[in-house]
């Protein structure tokens, strides 16, 4: 297989059978590989992603499953019911389809839902996942639902770095650290706009880590494209991060920019957003966190300086936490904080849709 598998035995005393998840171009597929017979066979599954899979002693296969418009649920092979399933039936607001871009080094994928209760061209948001080492999935987000609920269409962009597309995608970064990815962002929104999917004039961004970092770098660099922006934990200013982040980051930023930022400092300049903050033209949300190890909050204010100094109009909001996990009421607060700028940036935004409604127990 040319992307990420993880693999389980079938239990069993001298058990000589796997069981395979292979994670390519944002889906799952399951195999069983009989090592003794040397055969490899499917595990018929639904179109989708497959979150855990685990195989049982008399050869069934306990898997969750999901994809873009429906939220996991456990399922088997053998149709027998699992326990532990939920009595919410949350509502469907969208439909999920494909996009495949032209780019330098092949197409790139792209996750679309779209409201489902009107018709298009809609407000659009780019949903930027991070990583750079990860990819968005045909899966559940809650995210993602509550924007199409609201009236915008969403993209969720797979861009050059991103797994699940094979190694050569993985370290194609032809355009530079950052300007790579902005650029494949770029491209589908072209496209989108083309295929009238989106609308003109009410084109959004939204990421978190690396995708906030993708969202503030595509803002500077090209700020006649996006009309609202909203960045939760970015990386803002690669330098000061640095100085101020943990070996194993440091490491990392060593790897990825051939050095140091005092070896190589106009490796880091080049990708910092900071170093393009003042240019930006449309309203932009930064969320940070005062005990942010990844994304540490000195280099969020060296970002916020610049903003300040060339007058861009921002928002800021400051969490007491950490970059990884938060609790609920942090997180339904920079939902709703993020929806509420999104809405007020993009025309026919959630400001102005009639709101999702509730889930309902049955």
């Amino acid at each position: 297989f040319d992307t990420e598998t993880t693999a389980r035995w079938y239990p069993g005393p001298g058990s000589a059978r796997v069981l395979l998840r292979q994670d390519r171009h944002g889906r799952s597929r399951l195999f069983t590989a009989d090592l003794e017979r040397d055969q490899l066979t499917p595990v018929p599954t639904p179109e989708g992603s497959i979150l855990a899979a685990s195989p049982t002693a008399d050869g069934d296969v306990h898997y969750i499953w999901t994809d873009a418009v429906t939220v996991p649920r456990a399922m088997s092979l053998s149709g027998a019911p699992l326990p532990g399933q939920s009595q919410w039936r949350v509502p469907r607001f969208g439909h999920r389809r494909d996009l495949w871009t032209p780019g330098p080094d092949g197409p790139v994928h792209t996750f679309v839902t779209t409201p489902a209760d009107r018709p298009g061209p809609y407000p659009l948001v780019l949903l930027v996942h991070g990583g750079p080492a990860d990819h968005d999935r045909d899966a559940y987000d809650p995210m993602v639902q509550t924007l199409v609920g609201s009236g915008l269409a969403v993209a969720r962009v797979n861009y050059r770095g991103s797994t699940g597309y094979g190694p050569r995608w993985r370290s194609a970064y032809s355009e530079g650290v950052g300007h790579t990815q902005v650029a494949d962002l770029v491209r589908v929104r072209a496209d989108l706009l083309e295929r009238g999917i989106g609308r003109p004039g009410a084109v959004g961004l939204c990421g978190t880590s690396w995708g906030g970092y993708l969202t503030l770098l595509a803002m500077g660099t090209r700020p006649g494209l996006w009309d609202v922006g909203v960045a939760v934990k970015p990386l803002a200013d690669c330098a000061t991060a640095f100085r101020h982040s943990t070996p194993a980051l440091q490491a990392l930023d060593t790897s990825l920019f051939g050095g140091t930022p005092d070896e190589v400092p106009g490796a880091y300049a080049h990708a910092s957003p900071s170093s393009y903050a003042a240019a930006i033209r449309s309203p932009l949300l930064v969320v940070a966190a005062r005990r942010d190890a990844k994304c540490p909050p000195e280099q969020i204010e060296a970002y916020l300086a610049v903003l300040r100094a060339g007058g861009v109009p921002h928002e800021v909001m400051w969490l007491d936490s950490g970059h990884d996990g938060y609790d609920g009421a942090d997180h339904l607060a920079v939902i709703r904080r993020s929806l509420a700028f999104l809405g007020g940036g993009l025309p026919s935004g959630p400001d102005e849709a009639e709101p999702p409604p509730p889930p309902e127990r049955r």
